[in-house]
């Protein structure tokens, strides 16, 4: 695989990471999160350490990159994405949303909205790096 792919194929998916997640978190369930406003920090402490969501989202871009390419197939790339995209989902989003309801007192509509807003993003984050890394094939 060229670096030229592996390194637009994490940038992309670092923008979309980064998008997604704010679109996810403080647009779609801003009003999940004031209903529990005594669980989380003030929006002033969490800007403070906004870097460190900024490190997660590229570290799972990486990650996500890197085990997509070592297992990428002579295929069609939409079908991959789609099925890397799920399996990621349920390696990260899923346990994370049902270890995070199990530790804060939450309700369980919020661990669901991020199962499906999250799972949503991971399939997601899955096509594009597919598309990003797609290999031609060996008749073309």
């Amino acid at each position: 695989m060229p670096m030229k792919k592996i390194i637009g194929a994490i940038v992309a998916g670092f923008v979309l990471l980064v998008a997604g997640r704010y679109l996810i978190h403080s647009v779609l369930l801003k009003s999940a999160y004031m209903q529990s406003s005594d669980v989380w920090r003030t929006t002033q402490a969490m800007m403070h350490r906004l870097w460190v969501a900024q490190l997660a989202n590229f570290i799972l871009a990486a990650a996500a990159v890197l085990i997509y390419i070592r297992g990428v197939e002579q295929k069609p790339w939409l079908g991959q994405g789609i099925r890397f995209g799920i399996l990621l989902a349920l390696a990260t989003a899923v346990p994370q949303s049902l270890t995070e309801y199990f530790v804060y007192p939450i309700h369980h509509e919020l661990a669901v909205h991020w199962i499906i807003t999250e799972g949503g993003l991971a399939v997601l984050l899955g096509i594009v790096i597919a598309a990003i890394c797609q290999q031609k094939s060996a008749s073309a």
